[in-house]
Order: structure tokens, then sequence, then C-alpha cells
């Protein structure tokens, strides 16, 4: 994509409207919040102790709206005291330019570092940043600074206390969306007609979810953790009978795919509501005839591993059944946990290196809010029509734009300063009328609850409405003229292009992180395939733990190339790496796929000296070679050709005589299934060598 191109994309992308809304019983607190503050204050006839409280009720309540993940009361609280703390600390610093510039990028950095843990994080943190902008920037002395940080503490806790009102919907809701969002991908995958079964974002998503419950309530989370355990032993038996019984190959594996589908589907439903959505006797009985019927294992354990699923979902709606339950198997080290703030500080402690994306994101932001600081401040005050001698709204455009990606960067510049310069032009119309008090009070609730309602749909919904009430309440409400508009959409066009020009003076490009992300991930399956092949040589002989830690290492890599390889689809040619748009779409289904290999190797290894199958080992070390080879050649140190590791398998496998065996009917059950196993591993391997030595551009790229 060229770089005209890649801006009408992008552009197109940022000024898009999304149908996407937070929950109702969620915007109906945040609005309620706005008008307490604002009933607050009509009855004080306090404009300022109004607009005050008005602001850290709006603020801390777009702070509950933001993919909570914790308790809404949880949410509310640690953003009323990160707001207000903030806030306090501004005013202390007001007057003091070179003190608030640094406590600004100090601010601003630590922000950026946060967004390691999520989007929704990392915006609740500019948010928090915020409040220290508003008092430090805007407030005439620092008296009026304290007490303009008092009126936002208010109107935080406003916030915090209309979350204890009902409805209260089902215990442990974050976590019910997550893992109902699970088996909805499941049941996707279930009915679609294709080899790999989806992503494991929405397994991360759930693991997150449930990571973040405290101990003291994870008893009571029993069965919401034997779900997600249960959701992988489902993940495994899918991709067994996609094997060895491909869907559709007949009506009767299509019917059951549909049972299968409709089965996740009322689980998905079950969890998320926390009232049981039964699934039809007929459909279990349509299940069983065809796990019977099928002269391999892999229907009768995914029949067994739906059934499961669905008592546990029935006794997710049951608190008290949950706490009788014992840990899941498959996820003990999750419901064991690990410290919440020891686990945070490791995350974000293994960002601490200049190539990380992650650092060059809070470097650009520290860098990029004080220089925008200092800009908004010299441009004065638009001929009488803003605020002079602050920084205010450019700064703050600045570290809302500022993403780590190029394209999420560039689309919220584009959707910010449209809405903007749409949202002045509302609020110019609505400064005209000469309104009442209580006039204004409505108006500005109504433009803060529109506001709430278009958060999710899109920077140019969310500014345009955001603009409207902001200019609205504060400029108009303090006295200062209808125009302001206007200073306030200039205000953000700048932030926006200085958001863009940091990100361009500093980039970090996507495309240039896919090589050293695959031959990252390729050198964790150089570990991990050879240690699953060693264990079909005796029953234990797999070191589990590390299997177990590999694989959740794996996952994480692998989430990392495939966002990677999604950011680069933006990004201009001049940029592109070794592969193209096409080739990166190949690789990102072939890495699933050797995935799914590994997955399936690891979930039937032997248990009993029976099924054994010995003559597996002598893969390791050819496998490991060539998957060293690729991921040297991943990362563009050198060439690797094709063809090497199926000429190596069909040798062990001419020489031992297992694949005539199975062929025939002599060999085992078990060993039958290793083949297959292996056969595709080194089928899925090959593929992916294929792609990776297709690269279209011989040229060395940095892993940056």
């Amino acid at each position: 994509m060229r770089w005209w191109s890649s801006l009408i994309t992008i552009g197109r992308d940022g000024l898009r409207i999304q149908r996407a809304f937070a929950a109702p019983s969620a915007i109906a607190r945040a609005v309620l919040g706005v008008l307490l503050a604002t009933i607050l204050g009509l009855l004080l006839d306090d404009p300022v102790a109004g607009a005050m409280a008005s602001v850290g009720a709006f603020i801390c309540g777009i702070g509950t709206l933001l993919s909570p993940l914790r308790h809404p009361v949880v949410n509310a609280l640690a953003m009323a005291a990160a707001f207000s703390a903030m806030a306090v600390l501004g005013a202390l610093v007001h007057g003091t330019t070179w003190l608030f510039l640094l406590l600004l990028a100090v601010a601003a950095f630590a922000t950026g570092l946060w967004r390691t843990l999520g989007i929704a994080p990392g915006i609740r943190a500019c948010l928090a940043v915020i409040g220290l902008m508003i008092t430090a920037d805007l407030a005439p002395n620092v008296s009026t600074g304290l007490m303009m940080a008092g009126w936002i503490a208010v109107g935080t806790g406003l916030v915090v206390v209309v979350q204890l009102l009902p409805p209260y919907g089902p215990r442990f809701a974050a976590q019910r969306r997550a893992l109902a969002a699970l088996y909805r991908s499941l049941a996707e995958a279930s009915a679609a007609d294709s080899a790999v079964l989806g992503g494991s974002a929405p397994f991360t998503a759930a693991r997150q979810a449930l990571d973040l419950l405290p101990q003291f309530s994870r008893p009571a989370a029993a069965a919401m953790f034997g779900l997600l355990g249960e959701a992988e032993r489902i993940r495994r038996a899918l991709h067994t009978v996609r094997l060895t019984a491909p869907a559709a190959a007949t009506a009767g594996d299509q019917e059951a795919a549909a049972a299968t589908a409709q089965v996740l589907g009322n689980i998905s439903r079950t969890v998320a509501s926390g009232r049981e959505a039964r699934t039809p006797d007929e459909v279990w009985t349509l299940l069983e005839s065809w796990a019977a019927a099928s002269p391999v294992r892999g229907p009768h354990d995914l029949a067994a591993r739906l059934r499961s699923a669905e008592q546990l979902a029935r006794r997710s709606a049951d608190d008290r059944l949950g706490d009788v339950l014992e840990p899941h198997t498959e996820v003990p080290g999750l419901y064991t946990g690990t410290p919440s703030v020891a686990r945070t500080a490791r995350r974000i402690r293994a960002q601490l290196y200049p190539q990380s994306p992650i650092f060059r994101h809070a470097v650009r932001l520290a860098v990029g809010v004080v220089a925008a600081e200092v800009i908004g401040r010299s441009i004065g005050g638009w001929g009488g029509l803003g605020i002079s001698a602050h920084g205010f709204w450019v700064a703050l455009t600045t570290m809302l734009v500022l993403f780590p990606e190029y394209g999420h960067t560039l689309a919220r510049a584009w959707g910010r300063a449209a809405g903007a310069v749409l949202g002045g032009l509302f609020a110019w119309v609505l400064s005209l009328p000469d309104w009442s008090p209580a006039g204004l009070a409505v108006l500005s609730v109504v433009l803060a609850a529109a506001a709430f309602v278009t958060l999710r749909t899109g920077q140019l919904m969310l500014n345009f409405w955001l603009t409207t009430w902001i200019v609205f309440l504060i400029h108009h409400i303090g006295g200062l003229p209808g125009p302001t508009a206007w200073a306030r959409a200039a205000d953000t066009v700048v932030g926006a292009a200085i958001a863009v020009l940091i990100f361009l003076l500093w980039p970090t490009w996507s495309t240039r992180r896919v090589p050293g992300l695959l031959a990252e991930w390729l050198r964790v399956q150089d570990r991990l395939l050879p240690e699953l092949l060693t264990g079909y040589a005796d029953v234990g002989a797999t070191d589990q733990a590390a299997v177990d830690a590999l694989r959740a290492r794996s996952r994480q890599v692998r989430e990392h190339l495939e966002a990677a390889v999604e950011q680069s689809h933006a990004e201009p040619a001049e940029h592109r790496g070794l592969w193209s748009t096409a080739q990166l779409e190949q690789i990102r289904t072939q890495v699933s796929t050797v995935a799914g290999c590994a997955t399936l190797l690891g979930e039937h290894l032997p248990r009993t000296p029976q099924d054994t199958v010995p003559e597996l080992t002598e893969l390791v070390d050819p496998l490991h070679e060539h998957l060293t080879a690729l991921a040297r050649a991943a990362a563009g140190a050198e060439t690797v050709a094709p063809g090497a590791l199926r000429s190596v398998y069909d040798s062990f496998t001419a020489r031992c005589g297992l694949l005539a065996q199975t062929s025939d009917g002599d060999g085992s059950v078990t060993a039958s299934r290793a083949v297959r196993l292996s056969t595709a591993t080194v089928d899925a391997v090959e593929a992916l060598t294929a792609t990776v030595a297709s690269r279209h551009r011989p040229r060395r790229h940095a892993a940056a």
C-alpha cells in the first residue's frame, strides 16, 4: 500500500461509525452520576462547583464504561482515586511551569507503560493524567485549583455511589462475558467448514478476566475456571475430529457439527445470563449416536467434553454449587494465581528495553504531550477566541491520539479532528440562544449522555458529542463567548497533527516486527514439538510443567504475531517487510495450523505402555534442526529449502514401517493416531517453510 492510499484507507476507518455500545445499565449509572453532579451545582448556585463535579463524574463514568473486567465498584473506586489524586497534584504544582512539565512527562511515560496491560487500562491512565492537566493548566491559582480538585473528587464519588444501586446483574459479570464470548467463538468455529479453529484471543481474554479475581472469590468461581479448562479440551477435541473425521464428510457429520454448535451456543447463553439455556434431548441423542458410530475416539471425547461443560455452565449459575468444586486440572496454575501487583510489575518490567513497542510508545507519549503543552501555550488564545496561555486541549488531544501502532494513531487523529470540528460547529449553534440555568443543566446532561452512548462507536461520533459537551459546559457556563468552540476544535486539530508527527519521527512499524516475532515463535516450537515427540517414547517421558510453560509462551508470542500481521496491512509500502500482505495472511493461518498440531500431540500422549510409539523419537533431531534453520530464515538471516523435513519423514516412515501398518489396519489405534498427528505436523511445518522461503524481498530486517 502506498502512502497516499494508506492515508485514505486509515482516514476512512477513522471516520467509520460502529454499532458498539456499553451495557445500558452501565450507561444509565454514568448518566446518573453526571445528573447528580449537575443538580448539586444548581442547588449550590455555583457554576464552577457544578462544572467541576460534572467533569469528575463524566471522566470517572467513562472509566467505568471502558471494557470493565473488574467489578464496577472497583473500577469506579480506582478511577475516582487516581483522577482526584492527579487533580490535587496538579493544583499543587500550578504556577511552577518547569515542575508541571516534568510531572506531565513522568505521568505520560508511566501512562504509556501502563498500556502494556491493554487498551482500556491505557486509556484509563490517560484519563487520570487529565486530572493533573485540568488543575495545573486551567486553574487561575493554587487555592482555586485545590477547590476545583475538591469538587472533581465529589463528582467522582457520586459515580462510585451510583455503582452501588440496583440492578446488580449476575456475580462475576465480566468473567461471564469473557467466557460466553469464548464459547460463542467455539460454536462458530465448530460450525465453520475450515481446518483452522479460530485464534487464541478469546482464550486469552477469558484467562485474563479470571486472573483478575481476588483469591477469596475464586472458590465460588470454580465452575467458571472449570469452563475455561473444558473449553481448552473442547478445542482439542474439535481439532481431533477435524483431523480424523473431517467435518462435512457425510450428512451425519454435518448434523453433528450443527448440534455441537447448538450446545456450545446454549452454554454461552447460560454463562452470560446466569440462567440455564437448556439443550433439547434430541440434540444430545444425535451427538451420542454419532459418537457411538464413529470408529475413532474423537467424537466420543467431544461429546463427553460438551456434557461436562454444560454441567459446569449450570453450576456457574449457582454460586453455592461453585463452592464445592475442586480446581479444574486443566488450569491449576491459573486458579492458584499470583498477586496482581507482582504480576503487573513483572509485565511492565518486561517492556523496559528500547526495542519494545510499549517502551517506544511511552517515550513518544512523554515527549509528545510535553511538546503539545508548550506549543499550545505558544499558540495563545486564537485571537481571543480561546483560553490564552494554556496548552490543555492540544496536549490532551496528543495524549489520547497517540497509540503504539501506526494505523490506530492515524485513524484516531482523523476521527478526533473531524469530530471536534463538527462538534465545535454544533456547540457554537447551541451557544447562540440565551439559556436559563435550568436549561443549561438539562442540556449538559443530555450531551453527556450522548457522549456515553457513542463512546464505543468511533472517534468521530464520540468527539462530536464530547466537544459539544465540553464547550457548552465549561465555556458557556463559565461565561466565555460562544466562539470558543472554534478554538477547541483548532486545538484538537493541532494536537492530532502533533501526535501523528511524533509517531512518524520515531515509528514502530508492525511489518518490521513480524520476522522477529515469527522467529521467536518458531524458537518456542523448536523446544515444544521435540519435547512432545519425546513423550511418545514412554509413559510420563514428557515434562508436563515444561510443556505447559512452553504452551503459554507460544500462545503469547502467537497473539503478538497475529496482532502485528493485522496492523501491518494499514502500513505504507515503503515499510513492507519480507513478505507480501497475502503471504503474511498465509503465515498467520499456517502458524495456527502448527499450533493446533502441537496441541493434539500433547493431548494424545501415551497413558499406558501399550500406547507408546518410541519410533517417533527419531524425528526429534531432524525436526529440531529444521525448526532452528526456519527460525533463522524467518528473521532474514538465511534461506531455507522446503521439502527437506518431508524427505526425512518419508524415509523414516518407510524404514520403520509405521505408515504401512496403520494403512493396513495392523497397527494399534494409538500408533495410527500418532502417525496421523506426526504427518499433519510435518505437513504444517513444510507449508510454513514454503511461505517463509517465498519472501519477495531478499533483504534483512530488524525485529524492532
